[in-house]
């Protein structure tokens, strides 16, 4: 037991070092043995007529917990003599019964550290005393924020030895003054203060403490307590989910996981979900399935996380290292996230509804040129082609660049923002939720039904074809969770989630349509007329109109995704104490509709005949024609194992052995063979004491992909962790509550090469019913002949791609829980990556892609992730701040490459998806500039080397004269992001909160679209920010010039990938904001209603980058020809969730 005053000094310099190597030694040696872990908190004694302070002393002995107290105050009570006989005990237990006849109240801070202090017992002399004091009897609750009451908290005046503890009702009487200051506090819970005045009746509402060291945290196939925890894993809470109005979980992820990488390409609804990856790239495979992590939803494999509802989902946890994964083997490689949705509860039903309603529009669009600037401009552009070309005759006369100056003529001169005209200034976004859960002590249940709609952006009221051709989403949502107590020993789960989803679109394609907004100029049609699609040829010069794509039709796709599963646990104490066995069999069928109905798409084409105006339609009328198909697939999956769980004294072991299976049914799979696997895993852990921990984890996995032999592959990692703060010699104090450091080296695998299948199988010959052979001589008797061709050949020899992961991490905390630090340095090293042949000797004469798939490559991705957060609550006040940061950086070691003229152009040493682009040295401002001796020759322009003022000036890296591929070198980064980072704060003042949410992100970089950078070619649209570019005059008069000179025509060489055009394309952007406020008034409690909350959120409401205008850094450049993305969207969203 200790004193207050005596926290510092116990131990000397000396005997603290001792005691640190001897622990050294001892984790060294434990590392030598696959044991578990686990918490000691029962305790057996048996004391005859004892002081409480010499049983306090034994529980001290027994436990990890600790006792203060203040030795002058409570000496009298501690020296009270009881009996205490009790065997494996909980240490509260204990605690109540001693303290039960005393004056002695307490409380259990950070876990272990046990505060006494003395509570004043009431009686009629005292009460006589208090009239005569001041002072009066108050009465009160003490609650949790689902309105269930707290029994045992604590109550106390501060500052003084005044308190008292909540009954079964979570009820409190008290004698206090006016002025005093109010307390309350309960063991996981967060404290709440509040002043006295002339009110006699107080209501306490304790929210639970976000992160504690007790938090469970999910893991493969289990869950552990997070101060146990060896491997690196972060998780977030639904509370986190939903403080974001997200179309989808993955959008909701962005800047709150240390570790997680997260890109938004897209705002289109249905088609907006983010790109994940769990601590960058490590592998060169091309295909996103070699990249994206696995999903695991209660346990079960899914392709997909963005169809379940946020408001289903209990917690969500990364697994980041290999000692997390390598239970899962193959599947693990890229790490995995785990989602737990929400169970019942033991206690009356619970219901909850909340809803909400948003608005969303474009942050981000660029502004083109009005009619008049883009006719001069495009005179101008073709004026400086007349070097080039040798000709110059001006599209625009002056009387039509005079009639788009005036307006006068809006048919034939029109003047139209195709980005105001085609888009609406705002669309909606809904979502709800219906859920109740509780349960008895033999049926626990979870249900939840939801619907969210999301609608586009297009304007469908400028065109009516009779149907609908508006971008909406429309998604359902239903999950039942049971989990049934058969008997004591037997535990069954019964699981049905069903989420059906529809995606209408107009029938052509999203990015096409988002295009032809930016590439169609501004007078080029004067959009619908009379609900005619209009354009003008006779003036334009060719027949465009944006709004033709309403004319085509529409399509409806429907999806279909049914999970059933059932999971039993059974205990087997009769036989041996903690062991039980566990199965689980889960079936999921996915389908999908498409519906097409394909309209003839009539334009009309606006003509004058004389004084008339004539509409010349581009065909004939005809009847919608309908087109449907429909697929489905099936995944069925199995498993049974055992599990153990064992505590001797200070030492507790698990372990866990489970075989499982596989099996996915899908027509389109290659050979039409279902694909399977099968594997074994294992689990030995050991914690000695809280202090010294040790995993070991094994996957064994066999595939389809090898030859017989070399099919299945072990997958083994192992991961130590040291609780210093545990250690009896550790000073303790409230400035540094909990230490642990943490390690773990393992091997995941990898079987997978795109959708290839049994890589090992010899060539298959395929008949084409075409020629495929020729023989003859060219010009006389050369003849085609129909035969067969050799496929993909196959390779025997092929084998698993290993990662090897190590991982090294602290966790600390500071000030009872208020700072908490985590933080990981990781390293992995793939070896024999999977991949196919870049290089194809001309000799063989075949492609590379009918050459069979090798082992060849080896890569490293490595970096640091961490975490910091602090909070506290001051009274009504509370608070809280957050910052991670995760850093990934990946680099080629070996791979297959052609060879290259300079050492410089090789890809192999640097990261994947690194830019590579001539380095530009600004722009050529004059002729002698142009003319100067030693200019290089441009080979790669396509106009004879034909440069002039104005073109882009390019350095010849290997000083051959010449600018030519030969002059490309690495430039920027690759355009997914190295570096990404979050700051959360917010805090809440009685029953009002608000949080904030920065994302952001760096090393990355973007290279513009064409749509972007330049205009005119093709008689495309042009960017009104395109008014800065290179002129004689700009220059002349030092006015600020962002791009090279106009072109119509060979100017391709001034929009190469370059360091003139490659953009930084990091930002910060705040994410989101939300205020609420909850109404928890005794009137509600008397309608059966527990709380209300209204609030208000938004997201992606504010941007920090520096970019070319009109782009979102998150939505990279794909490099397609005659497509844009769908922009992102701002969403501003307003809600209310009641619980009854």
């Amino acid at each position: 037991m200790l004193p207050w005053k005596n926290l510092f000094g116990m131990y000397g310099r000396g005997h603290f070092c001792n005691k640190l190597k001897r622990s050294i030694l001892l984790l060294f040696l434990l590392g030598m043995f696959p044991y578990a872990w686990g918490q000691q908190t029962n305790v057996s004694l048996n004391l005859r007529n004892v002081p409480i302070k010499s049983v306090l002393s034994q529980i001290e002995k027994s436990t990890n917990y600790y006792v203060f107290f203040y030795t002058d105050n409570l000496n009298s009570e501690l020296s009270k003599r009881v009996n205490v006989t009790v065997n494996n005990t909980p240490v509260v237990t204990v605690l109540n019964q001693i303290f039960s006849t005393t004056n002695i109240s307490y409380e259990i801070k950070n876990k272990r550290q046990v505060s006494l202090f003395l509570v004043e017992k009431s009686s009629p002399k005292s009460k006589a005393q208090a009239v005569k004091s001041n002072k009066i009897q108050i009465t009160g609750t003490v609650f949790d924020a689902n309105n269930e009451p707290l029994i045992g908290a604590s109550v106390r005046v501060l500052g003084t030895t005044i308190g008292s503890m909540a009954d079964i009702n979570g009820a409190f009487k008290l004698e206090v003054s006016p002025g005093d200051v109010l307390e309350a506090s309960y063991i996981g819970y967060n404290p709440q203060q509040v002043k006295v005045g002339s009110q006699t009746r107080f209501q306490f509402v304790l929210e639970e403490v976000a992160n504690t060291l007790d938090d469970i945290v999910v893991v493969g196939y289990s869950s552990q307590k997070k101060e146990t925890v060896t491997g690196s894993i972060s998780m977030v809470t639904t509370k986190d989910l939903l403080q974001s109005p997200q179309a989808n979980i993955s959008n909701a992820l962005g800047g709150r996981i240390p570790g997680l990488l997260s890109v938004q390409r897209s705002g289109e609804p249905g088609q907006d979900m983010s790109t994940l990856r769990i601590r960058g790239v490590g592998t060169f495979a091309s295909d996103a399935e070699s990249q994206n992590p696995l999903i695991m939803v209660d346990g079960i494999e899914v392709n997909n996380l963005n169809d379940i509802d946020p408001n289903e989902v209990e917690s969500l946890s990364i697994l980041k290292d290999a000692s997390a994964t390598a239970v899962y083997g193959v599947r693990g490689a890229n790490g995995v996230i785990l989602i737990t949705t929400k169970r019942g509860e033991l206690g009356k039903p619970k219901i909850s509804f909340s809803t909400n309603v948003a608005i969303t529009n474009f942050p981000f669009l660029p502004e083109p040129m009005n009619s008049y600037e883009y006719a001069r401009a495009y005179n101008e552009a073709q004026a400086y082609d007349y070097y080039s070309q040798l000709s110059y005759i001006p599209r625009y006369s002056e009387e039509a660049i005079e009639a788009y100056r005036t307006g006068s003529d809006p048919l034939f001169y029109p003047d139209i923002n195709w980005y105001d005209y085609m888009l609406k200034d705002f669309s909606t976004q809904t979502q709800t939720n219906f859920n109740v859960s509780g349960g008895t002590e033999r049926v626990k249940y979870f249900v939840s039904l939801g619907v969210f709609t999301q609608n586009g952006m297009l304007d469908t009221g400028i065109y009516d074809p009779g149907y609908s051709y508006q971008i909406a989403f429309r998604r359902y949502n239903m999950r039942s969770n049971f989990d049934i107590n058969v008997t004591k020993n037997l535990l069954l789960s019964l699981d049905i989630s069903n989420q059906m989803g529809n995606l209408q679109n107009p029938n052509w394609s999203t990015g096409q349509i988002m295009e032809s907004l930016n590439s169609t100029p501004s007078n080029a049609a004067p959009g619908v007329i009379d609900n005619k699609v209009v354009t003008i040829t006779d003036v334009f010069g060719s027949g465009r109109n944006p709004a033709s794509p309403y004319t085509r039709g529409w399509k409806s796709k429907y999806e279909n995704n049914l999970n059933l599963s059932g999971r039993f646990t059974y205990k087997m104490d009769y036989l041996l104490k903690g062991l039980s066995l566990r199965g689980a069999l889960s079936y999921k069928s996915y389908s999908t509709e498409t519906k097409t109905y394909n309209d003839r798409g009539i334009t009309y084409d606006l003509r004058r005949a004389g004084d008339e105006l004539i509409f010349v339609p581009s065909t004939d009328p005809g009847k919608l024609t309908y087109q449907g198909t429909n697929s489905r697939n099936i995944r069925i999956y199995s498993e049974i194992g055992a599990e153990y769980t064992g505590k001797f004294g200070e030492h507790t072991v698990t372990g866990l052995v489970l075989y499982n299976q596989g099996k996915y049914y899908n027509p389109t799979l290659k050979y039409n063979i279902p694909n399977g696997y099968q594997g074994l895993v294992g689990r030995v852990t050991y914690n000695y004491g809280n202090r010294y921990l040790a995993e070991v984890n094994v996957g064994y996995n066999g595939t389809e992909n090898f030859a017989p032999g070399k099919r299945f592959g072990w997958f083994p990692a192992y991961s130590l962790g040291w609780v210093l703060t545990e250690e009896p010699y550790f000073p303790r104090n409230e400035v540094l509550s909990f230490l642990k450091i943490r390690g773990s080296y393992g091997t995941v695998g990898n079987d997978k090469i795109g959708g290839d299948r049994f890589l090992y199988l010899p060539s298959v010959y395929t008949y084409t019913g075409s020629n495929s052979y020729y023989f003859g001589e060219v010009g006389s008797s050369y003849v085609g002949y129909v035969g067969s061709n050799e496929s993909k050949a196959g390779n025997p020899d092929l084998t698993w791609e290993k990662a090897i992961k190590w991982n090294v991490g602290a966790d600390v905390k500071f000030w009872g829980d208020r700072i908490g630090l985590t933080f990981d340095y990781f390293m992995e090293y793939r070896d024999n990556i999977l991949c196919n042949r870049n290089t194809v000797p001309t000799i063989i004469g075949i492609s590379a892609s009918n050459l069979p798939a090798y082992n060849m490559g080896r890569m490293r991705n490595s970096g640091w992730d961490g975490e910091i957060s602090v909070g506290d609550r001051i009274g009504d006040w509370s608070y809280f701040v957050k910052a991670n940061f995760t850093y990934a950086h990946n680099k080629i070691l070996e791979q297959d490459e052609v060879i290259r003229n300079e050492d410089y152009l090789y890809r192999t040493g640097l990261r994947y998806g690194q830019f590579f682009g001539y380095v530009a040295d600004g722009i050529f401002n004059s002729w002698e500039e142009i003319n100067a001796a030693g200019r290089p020759e441009y080979v790669m322009a396509n106009n004879n080397n034909k440069i002039q003022p104005g073109d882009v000036r390019y350095v010849d890296i290997n000083g051959d004269g010449k600018i030519n591929d030969d002059d490309q070198v690495p430039i920027g980064y690759s355009n997914f992001p190295e570096i990404m980072y979050g700051i959360s704060l917010g805090g809440s003042y009685k029953n009002l909160d608000i949080s904030l949410l920065f994302q952001g992100a760096t090393h990355v970089s973007n290279m513009p679209s064409r749509r972007i950078m330049r205009g005119f070619y093709e008689y495309t649209g042009a960017n009104r920010d395109l008014l800065k570019s290179w002129s004689y005059e700009r220059f002349v008069n030092n006015q600020k010039i962002v791009y090279p000179r106009y072109g119509v025509n060979g100017v391709g060489h001034n929009y190469l990938t370059s360091t003139y055009w490659l953009e930084d394309a990091s930002y910060l952007r705040l994410k989101n904001v939300e205020v609420g406020y909850t109404f928890r008034q005794e009137s509600l409690k008397k309608a059966g209603i527990g709380s209300i909350r209204i609030y208000v959120n938004g997201s992606n409401l504010l941007t920090w980058t520096d970019m070319l205008p009109g782009q979102d850094p998150e939505v990279a450049n794909a490099g397609v020809t005659n497509s844009e993305p769908y922009p992102v969207t701002r969403v501003f969203n307003f809600g209310i969730n009641v619980n009854f």
